[in-house]
């Protein structure tokens, strides 16, 4: 019995989750603690989505935009948050405020192990940093239970799935139990809605998904949960959209995003004597996503509406950009627009799109004398990245003649 009891006890110890288990003093050790590569033995279709996804390189995201947000992050602690190796002498203290959500597991490990991770953010190394996930483990196991004090904390060898209990075919963790949180919306919200202002040291703004949901989608009348439309519709454990995807971006940005655009040319006649020839453009933008629209960490997230006017004969006769964003201030009395997590914190404006808000803009374009005819181009396009090809995904297109003689 003492054996039995000594092997329970050291299984305790290795299992995600458990209140019992030790920290993982090395990198190998947390990467094998949370390794889900054996759940693709029965659940291959799952696994190959979950490959796909955005969970499964979150340290280094989409063309390595979240790797350079934690190299700035990190590369700070010297800079303007040189204060904090007073405050957080430690790297695993410094860095919670992003791993929470982008590798919670890492809690679970040694300063040693933090000071590791650190490391190969600063370098770069992918190699390393590639092996550093968001599991099955980490939902089904580690972050399955959200209410604690009244469900307790996960428990040693139990896969935690929406519904259904009963035997699991896995070794290390052979009983499945329900965990209904896990189809509610908080559930994601765990990470979904970011650590924002409150309860750290260095306060951020990271993504504010959760609230928008419950705050404006909810109360607009809208009815869906993000596993409804991320997992359920058609999406799987790939939880799109996934940025590395530009067509399977686009196209789901072209299902929940409507661009409407009116045109008509005429002569405006401010008195008696004069006439101004206007094409005068109206644009409707409105918004069906479940929160507001663009959000997250990397805040040059935008979307955009190019608007140009060119004669018949292709002249160029006036552009103008329209800009849908969050648009945060550093929290300080100069009230200049920044970017980065650990930079923003309080909001400045917020031209986003917000769920069922149409965004309208009416633009009069006086025309050159002589031109009769013009063409009207509106161009919508998220941009992860303005300026990089690769990471700017078009959403629609609309062109319309305008006219003075009809």
């Amino acid at each position: 019995m003492k054996q039995l009891a000594m092997v329970v006890a050291v299984l305790l110890l290795s299992f995600p989750g458990s209140a019992a288990a030790k920290e993982a003093q090395t990198l190998d050790e947390l990467v094998a603690r949370f390794d889900s590569s054996r759940c693709r033995e029965c659940h291959a279709e799952i696994y190959a989505d979950w490959e796909q996804s955005l969970h499964a390189k979150p340290m280094l995201g989409p063309i390595g935009r979240t790797l350079a947000t934690f190299q700035g992050y990190v590369n700070s602690r010297d800079t303007e948050l040189k204060k904090s190796h007073e405050v957080a002498p430690g790297m695993r203290e410094f860095l919670k405020p992003c791993v929470e959500c982008h590798l919670p597991q890492m809690m679970d490990a040694s300063e040693a192990v933090a000071v590791e991770i650190a490391e190969a953010i600063v370098d770069g190394d992918e190699e390393v940093l590639d092996k550093l996930q968001i599991t099955c483990l980490v939902c089904h196991q580690r972050n399955a239970i959200l209410r604690k004090f009244r469900d307790g904390a996960p428990k040693a060898g139990v896969n935690y799935r929406p519904k259904h209990a009963g035997p699991h075919g896995d070794t290390t963790f052979p009983t499945a139990e329900p965990s209904e949180m896990m189809r509610d919306t908080v559930f994601c919200a765990q990470c979904h809605q970011g650590p924002n202002v409150q309860h750290y040291d260095e306060p951020m703004w990271c993504t504010s998904t959760f609230d928008s949901h419950q705050h404006f989608y909810v109360p607009m009348g809208g009815t869906q949960s993000c596993q409804d439309c991320h997992m359920r519709n058609q999406g799987g454990h790939r939880f799109p959209p996934n940025y590395q995807d530009k067509a399977q971006t686009s196209k789901r940005l072209q299902e929940w995003i409507d661009l409407n655009v009116t045109t008509v040319g005429y002569r405006m006649k401010p008195n008696a004597t004069e006439f101004i020839p206007l094409a005068v453009i109206n644009t409707e933008v409105v918004s069906r996503i479940g929160h507001r629209f663009p959000d997250g960490c990397p805040s040059p997230n935008r979307v955009t509406l190019d608007i140009k006017v060119t004669a018949m004969d292709g002249k160029e006769l006036y552009t103008e950009t329209k800009t849908y964003m969050p648009q945060h201030s550093l929290g300080y009395d100069d009230h200049t627009m920044v970017y980065a997590a650990n930079r923003k914190l309080t909001l400045l404006r917020d031209t986003s799109l917000h769920p069922f808000v149409p965004k309208k803009e009416t633009i009069e374009v006086r025309l050159p004398e002589g031109v009769q005819q013009a063409m009207v181009e509106a161009v919508l396009t998220f941009r992860q990245l303005p300026g990089v090809a690769e990471a700017e995904f078009p959403i629609h297109t609309v062109r319309r003649e305008v006219s003075l003689t009809r």
